[in-house]
């Protein structure tokens, strides 16, 4: 009897122990055909399909191996050079996030290389962004500078108009007193030489 309790528990022990390996081998390749069609969606070039795909593996905390790989192609995916919704400063978000939860992954050094690039990239565009701006204000500066400059050379011909038309407003004014005063002076020689005349009668 002792004997046969014992072989029957072997076998409940044996039974749960394979239903147990099928129930992980069943949940490793469902995290697997996961993976197969976040891949598949990034070769054909479907980028932001494949970053949500791989957003869910991750999120569902699977097995490391394949929440690593999905963590991983959320960065790299940022950065490729195919993928036109690129994204540098969620690249540099998702493989600091990658580096800080997989430290011993195979693929830490590419990632710390690309955090590096990245960093390097934000860097840049930083201060790309910043003289831009500069420039930008400079130009505006410029602008500004002009049109105060014209405004002035405008007041300035204007004043120099008024000027000058002031001035032969009072070259007329003395040349019709001149002429005025000439024929004041032909009346005046005239009149002299009627008078002349009349007294050398």
């Amino acid at each position: 009897m002792n004997y046969r309790k014992t072989v029957i528990s072997i076998i409940i022990l044996f039974i749960v122990t394979l239903t147990g390996c099928v129930a992980v081998d069943k949940f490793h390749s469902y995290d697997k055909q996961l993976l197969f069609e976040a891949d598949s969606l990034f070769r054909d070039g479907n980028f932001e399909l494949a970053k949500r795909k791989y957003e869910k593996i991750r999120d569902m905390h699977p097995q490391p191996s394949v929440a690593s790989t999905a963590q991983y192609y959320i960065g790299f995916i940022n950065v490729y050079y195919e993928n036109p919704f690129a994204n540098w400063d969620a690249a540099l978000r998702e493989f600091k996030l990658f580096s800080s939860l997989y430290p011993d992954d195979i693929r830490i050094e590419e990632v710390n290389s690309w955090i590096r690039i990245l960093v390097v990239m934000q860097a840049f565009k930083k201060d790309y962004l910043g003289t831009m701006s500069r420039l930008e204000e400079l130009n505006e500066q410029r602008q500004a500078d002009s049109r105060l400059m014209h405004e002035q050379l405008q007041t300035q011909n204007k004043s120099a108009l008024d000027s000058l038309s002031a001035i032969l407003r009072n070259c007329n004014e003395y040349r019709d007193s001149l002429v005025r005063k000439a024929h004041d002076l032909e009346n005046v020689i005239l009149d002299l030489e009627r008078k002349c005349q009349q007294a050398g009668r």
